[in-house]
């Protein structure tokens, strides 16, 4: 018995990296999935890859395009019969200094990180109003709390979800319906393997994290999951953040500072 046998999912972004390990979590423990992303290529991969497929209905779509969101819920509930739990998890991220930050850049980025998971959450949980209950987990990132440069609209946006998810948890609780987040650290996805590859980067960056390693998917879909499971039935509200201890503080004397091992 899984915690979630025949209940109905929705993951967005579920191509790769965290959402196709969120998704492949939800269905070992028993859920049917509807697994959103822009490539239908990497869904159908992503589906095969799962441990029962036929629990798996790949749903391609744009979420920078306006009321995407809300078509791909109603597509979602017309595919799997209802919706229990939504996953918020699309994102996109663009260097660009608070200086150079372009109208596109700003517009593109919250429209996929805030303006569709709105969409999303909004028409997901009026369902559930009306079907007396569900779970909502939006993926932010240690960056809505602790901005890096240069990803201003990329911090911003993820601040804001953090407020969107207090804010639908404080409105929709007594309806039966929870909200939450998780606040992912680095993380290895095809988002961040670019960077990661090169040395010093990797070597710099790892050794500010107490854990000395960057996260795999398979941890942060964890807790995902804990938080749309009833084993979170009053934790409502609340942001998990999984980054590993680095968020904990710094090391006051640097040169003391444990250091990743090569080739970490």
């Amino acid at each position: 018995m899984g915690r979630f046998d025949d209940l109905a999912v929705l993951v967005t972004g579920a191509s790769s990296g965290i959402g196709a390990a969120t998704l492949r979590a939800f269905v070992a423990e028993g859920a049917r999935v509807a697994a959103a992303g822009r490539s239908t290529e990497r869904l159908a991969d992503v589906r095969a890859s799962s441990v029962d497929p036929d629990r798996v209905t790949a749903l391609s779509v744009d979420l920078g395009e306006p009321d995407a969101g809300r078509a791909l819920v109603a597509d979602a509930i017309a595919q799997l019969g209802g919706l229990d739990v939504v996953v918020n998890n699309a994102g996109v991220a663009i260097d660009a200094p608070v200086l150079d930050t372009s109208d596109e850049v700003w517009r593109s980025t919250l429209a996929v990180n805030l303006d569709a998971a709105f969409e999303v959450a909004q028409a997901a949980a009026r369902h559930m109003v009306e079907c007396g209950g569900g779970a909502i987990v939006n993926v932010a990132s240690t960056d809505a709390l602790v901005p890096e440069a240069p990803l201003l609209a990329y911090n911003v946006s993820k601040a804001g979800l953090i407020a969107l998810t207090r804010t639908f948890a404080l409105e929709l609780g007594h309806r039966g319906v929870r909200v939450n987040a998780v606040a992912p650290g680095q993380t290895l996805t095809p988002m961040t393997e670019g960077e990661l590859a090169d040395p010093a980067f990797r070597r710099a960056y790892l050794a500010a994290i107490p854990a000395l390693r960057a996260a795999t998917s398979e941890e942060i879909a964890a807790p995902i999951l804990f938080l749309a499971s009833s084993d979170a039935s009053y934790v409502n509200g609340t942001t998990l953040v999984v980054d590993g201890g680095q968020l904990a503080g710094t090391w006051y004397y640097p040169w003391d500072r444990p250091e990743p091992e090569d080739g970490s």
